[in-house]
């Protein structure tokens, strides 16, 4: 028998690194990888809103103004790369002189995707913002709803 001071120590390395890299270090990177698309989502919607209701407020009609506001949400998904139907608008319907006008942009996100696999669950944010039509506008007759 071999005394303990004489033992070899086996290591199990072997083990040990498949398992941390399964384990501890893939869904890392995923989480690491998912995170981004959250905020970069909500920042678009925020900066889509704040456009919507400036071109809504400063349209020449209400009709022109939501033409405008939804083609602007539109365009500012396609330079991100979003489906077009990631992101809604929904305008709010007073369109006057001295009036405050809302546009409300809801983008998708994605909860989890895995790249190559595909999403996983989804939720939705809502950004809004407001602009004011002038107070000393000259709206015509035939341009109000």
């Amino acid at each position: 028998m071999r005394s303990p001071s004489k033992q070899r120590d086996a290591g199990s390395t072997p083990i040990e690194l498949p398992l941390a890299v399964g384990l501890l270090l893939l869904p890392i990177a995923i989480v690491v990888m998912m995170v981004p698309q959250w905020p970069e989502r909500q920042t678009v919607a925020r900066a889509a809103a704040k456009e919507a209701a400036t071109l809504y407020a400063n349209a020449p009609s209400a009709a022109a103004g939501q033409e405008l506001a939804e083609a602007s949400v539109a365009q500012a998904a396609a330079n991100h790369g979003l489906p077009t139907t990631a992101m809604t608008v929904a305008l709010s319907p007073d369109w006057c002189r001295a009036c405050t006008v809302t546009a409300s942009v809801v983008v998708d996100i994605p909860a989890w995707s895995v790249p190559g696999i595909g999403t996983v669950g989804a939720f939705t944010y809502t950004a809004t913002s407001s602009a004011h039509i002038d107070d000393y506008r000259s709206i015509s007759a035939e341009a109000t709803p």
